[in-house]
């Protein structure tokens, strides 16, 4: 956390943008942490909410896409070769292969909150023909939710504690304690919202398709 707020502290945005592009193809660097540290140099007043959430989002999706096009071109030797074979166990493919048979959609949706599979399922769905469109909304729903509630709880940890030092600890404590909870709450929000979304329109669908009859019948009088 130290590093990447000493670079966020210095080029502010593009570091932002930077790091999360480079954890999203394979940096050793937990994405919460910079999401988390850039919403400490917000709350420190070195930054803009907005601004940063939408460098970290940016940066999210650019990574992923990287990885979802490798996926796409390269398929199946991406890997298995033996410069990714640390990324791409047997064990991590074992259980991408699992959530992707079960529902591409929630797969690519959820992989974000799941340890160990992101990169895995990304480069997956690429492979096996999802559509570049479908997925980056996939992708940006997630990360619309785990980007501001990081950057959030790293504000909030900011404008409670005056010391730095201080600020960082109680982040460090919110991310492992409570982000959890707080992307179940918003991601349940969210499916409930879609659900609701899907289950209106195929009302409106079924009610046209009971109407039809009617008005080729008037038509035809």
């Amino acid at each position: 956390m130290d590093f990447v707020g000493g670079l966020l502290a210095r080029y502010k945005y593009l570091a932002m943008f930077g790091v999360l592009f480079l954890c999203g193809l394979g940096l050793p660097i937990p994405e919460e942490v910079t999401l988390i540290t850039s919403g400490l140099v917000v709350g420190w007043g070195e930054a803009d909410f907005f601004v940063a959430s939408a460098a970290c989002v940016t940066g999210i999706l650019a990574g992923d896409s990287i990885i979802f096009a490798l996926g796409r071109y390269w398929g199946r030797s991406l890997m298995t070769n033996r410069l990714t074979r640390g990324v791409f166990t047997r064990k991590r493919l074992a259980r991408v292969r699992m959530l992707f048979g079960r529902n591409r959609t929630k797969a690519v949706f959820f992989a974000r909150f799941v340890a160990g599979v992101r990169i895995g399922v990304y480069a997956y769905a690429g492979q096996h023909g999802m559509s570049w469109v479908r997925f980056l909304l996939l992708d940006l729903a997630g990360a619309l939710i785990s980007g501001p509630t990081s950057v959030a709880i790293g504000w909030f940890a900011a404008v409670q504690v005056a010391d730095k030092e201080s600020a960082q600890q109680m982040a460090r404590s919110l991310m492992e304690e409570g982000k959890h909870w707080a992307y179940l709450f918003i991601g349940v929000a969210v499916l409930i919202l879609v659900l609701r979304w899907l289950w209106r329109r195929r009302r409106e669908d079924a009610l046209l398709a009971e109407s039809a009859p009617d008005h080729e019948r008037s038509a035809e009088g």
